[in-house]
C-alpha cells in the first residue's frame, strides 16, 4: 500500500511529459515554477482560471493535478474550477495545500525540452 508522498510522487511522474511549454516557446519547468507563485498571489481559484484563459502551458498543470485529486470529479479544467467555487474554504484550503505539494514532485520531474 502506498503512502501519500508514494502516491503524488508515481502520478507526477506519470504526467510530468503532459506539460506543456509556456508562451513564447520557453520550457515546461518554467511552466511549473511560475504556477505556485501565481496560487500564492491570488489563491488557487484565480490562478486556475487564469491558466484557462491564457492557454500559456499552465492548463496542462491544473490538468495534472485534476487527474490526480480524488476530491474533483469534473476531468476537464473548467468542470474543476466550479467545482471548487462550491466548496467550503476550509475544504479550498486543503486541496490547495495538496496541490502545492503535488507541485513540489512535478517540478522535480518536468524536464526541460530541447529546441528542435
Amino acid at each position: 500500500m502506498q503512502n501519500l508522498e508514494q502516491k503524488r510522487a508515481a502520478h507526477a511522474l506519470t504526467w510530468a511529459p503532459t506539460i506543456e511549454v509556456g508562451c513564447g516557446g520557453g520550457d515546461p519547468s518554467g511552466v511549473v515554477k511560475k504556477v505556485p507563485a501565481m496560487v500564492i498571489s491570488s489563491g488557487m481559484l484565480s490562478a486556475m482560471a487564469f491558466a484557462g484563459e491564457k492557454k500559456h502551458g499552465y492548463e496542462s498543470v491544473f490538468q495534472a493535478f485534476i487527474n490526480y485529486s480524488e476530491e474533483i470529479y469534473a476531468q476537464d479544467l473548467k468542470g474543476a474550477l466550479e467545482e471548487l467555487c462550491q466548496m467550503s474554504a476550509g475544504d479550498l484550503r486543503r486541496i490547495t495545500a495538496e496541490f502545492m505539494a503535488y507541485l513540489g514532485y512535478l517540478r522535480r520531474f518536468v524536464t526541460k525540452k530541447d529546441k528542435e
